[in-house]
């Protein structure tokens, strides 16, 4: 791998994804190769079919390998939120007399507080701020250059099962990889598509992929509380599927036809050719219904994780949804609005050419990786 490319591997809940890319002009990514494989994903904080992960990944980098010829002896692997923790906590340094305080100071600070949480079951993959406070009670979002006696943070820690590290960590052995780093997705995420001006409020950023959906409250450069539940875009297939008695397949080209906001009556249909080359024909009206049902359901899942954080001031923090799983669903997202009663945006990535929410994570751990 040259000094200016890095590598990621995104493990979504049916795709692992890997990418190989520079920075280029303007904040841009410039992609050496993209390559996508489909797996078994994974359910309730486990893979599916643990056993057939490891030929996903040799699909994988067979694919990466065929497309760029340079070595590549480091990866940054994202975590998804089903297979992370993140604990809140504080710290205070205190100088003993007014210090000018620098980079150094604010790393003394996040070392002692990983050295405080790690031990032999989880891996501390990151230690980011949330504020800081100084002597004069000034609360902060960057101290770096002010004057202060001391000064407290409040720190969000994302850890990781030794165990989930140590199965990965076997697989990419084979691929002759020195060195694998792990970032939290969700966090890279949420950093890379809200602003620093966003994050001094709290934000709620909802990911819903194939099978899980992600719920991240984000304030600072750190997430506040993080959880997650077993439902996604593919259960929307599933039941137009059965609905329908179509195939997988066919399922998922009517979801790509639905669009929520059309009120047609029983003589309006959606129609679209199948995998067999035949014409189906299906009613609009009850096609809406199916996917509505399955749209509420999930809308009500994600208000009761976003009561587990709170209940006061929630319906005043900017709501941001990202991943495939909605997003690409014609008049989804203004659906799920209206079910939580609340604005929800879409969180996308800064980058013209790449700014559709199903990049979002992809995107954020890129920019991370070439931090």
């Amino acid at each position: 791998m040259t000094k200016d490319n890095v590598t990621i591997i995104e493990i979504g809940t049916s795709k692992i994804t890997g990418v190989v890319a520079s920075r280029g002009v303007n904040g841009t990514f410039n992609i050496i190769t993209k390559q996508v494989v489909d797996y078994e994903g994974y359910y309730e904080g486990e893979f599916v079919v643990q056993d057939r992960l490891g030929l996903a990944f040799d699909v994988l980098f067979s694919q990466i390998r065929s497309m760029y010829k340079n070595k590549i002896s480091k990866i940054f692997v994202g975590v998804p939120a089903e297979f992370s923790n993140v604990i809140c906590t504080s710290a205070v340094y205190n100088f003993n007399s007014i210090h000018i305080i620098k980079n150094k100071d604010l790393t003394y600070l996040f070392d002692n507080v990983e050295e405080r949480i790690k031990d032999n079951d989880v891996e501390v993959i990151s230690v980011t701020p949330i504020s800081y406070v100084l002597d004069d009670g000034r609360k902060v979002y960057d101290p770096i250059g002010n004057k202060a006696s001391k000064i407290g943070a409040d720190i969000s820690v994302v850890t990781v099962d030794k165990d989930f590290i140590s199965f990965l960590n076997k697989l990419f052995t084979k691929y002759d990889i020195e060195q694998v780093e792990y970032l939290s997705e969700p966090l890279c995420e949420s950093l890379f598509i809200l602003s620093p001006e966003d994050r001094e409020r709290t934000c709620v950023v909802i990911n819903v992929g194939a099978l899980t959906t992600d719920i991240s409250f984000v304030r600072g450069n750190g997430i506040i509380f993080m959880t997650s539940f077993s439902l996604g875009g593919e259960h929307i297939t599933k039941d137009l599927s059965e609905a329908f008695d179509l195939s997988f397949d066919d399922a998922f080209h009517l979801k790509k036809k639905i669009v929520m906001s059309l009120e047609g009556g029983e003589e309006y249909n959606y129609e679209f050719t199948s995998a067999s080359k035949a014409l189906i024909s299906v009613p609009q009206d009850i096609a809406n219904e199916v996917v509505a049902y399955r749209l509420e359901i999930i809308a009500n899942a994600i208000n009761e994780c976003i009561k587990l954080y709170s209940n006061d001031n929630v319906k005043y923090f900017p709501v941001y949804l990202t991943g495939a799983g909605i997003t690409k669903i014609k008049g989804g997202k203004d659906f799920v609005a209206s079910c939580l009663d609340r604005h929800v945006n879409y969180g996308v990535p800064p980058i013209p050419t790449m700014d559709k929410p199903e990049y979002a994570s992809m995107c954020g751990l890129l920019n991370s990786a070439l931090k």
